[in-house]
């Protein structure tokens, strides 16, 4: 009874410092699985893939990065890389073959990390004629998703390579 009466009782004072509905919402779902947001956060890491491929096949263009579920920094990381590939004359063209959630990790009311094991498949293409430079070849790897919480939604704020070894995955930075 205790541990469901605490956060009601916390509420007052975190509302007071802090005035935000996801400091709320976060002290809930501990006693309340319902209001968990692991749900949400992975559709953002899904979109946010979705969308990924869809840069890269845009030649560099930046329309539709407002749509990316993620944050202004990721977004130009985006562009950047996908636009020195048509600098370079290429295109990278990617196809999602599975994304294999591994977990859902919510660290704070504005924070999560997510693991998730990809299967991509690339090739690269002429950037004019759009004709196959390459085979396609196929890729995966487990990353680690650094999610905020900004506006209300859920955003990509990093995501990086990891390893798994004998005692679990890497904690990189």
């Amino acid at each position: 009874m205790l541990a469901f009466l605490a956060p009601l009782l916390l509420f007052p004072l975190v509302g007071a410092v802090c005035g935000d509905a996801a400091y709320y919402r976060y002290l809930l779902a501990k006693a309340v699985p319902s209001l968990d947001e692991s749900d949400r956060i992975k559709a953002a890491v899904t979109e946010f893939n979705n969308r990924f491929m869809d840069i890269y096949a845009s030649q560099g263009d930046k329309r539709g990065i407002g749509a990316v579920p993620a944050t202004v920094g990721m977004r130009h990381s985006l562009v950047t890389d996908s636009g020195s590939l048509w600098v370079g004359g290429k295109v990278l063209v990617y196809d999602i073959a599975s994304l294999d959630f591994r977990s859902v990790q919510q660290d704070g009311p504005l924070s999560a990390t997510v693991l998730v094991k990809e299967e991509w498949n690339y090739q690269y293409k002429d950037g004019k004629t759009y004709k196959e430079v390459g085979q396609v070849h196929g890729t995966g790897s487990l990353m680690r998703y650094r999610m905020v919480r900004q506006g209300g939604a859920w955003l990509v704020q990093k995501c990086e390579p990891v390893r798994e070894t004998a005692k679990g995955v890497n904690k990189g930075d």
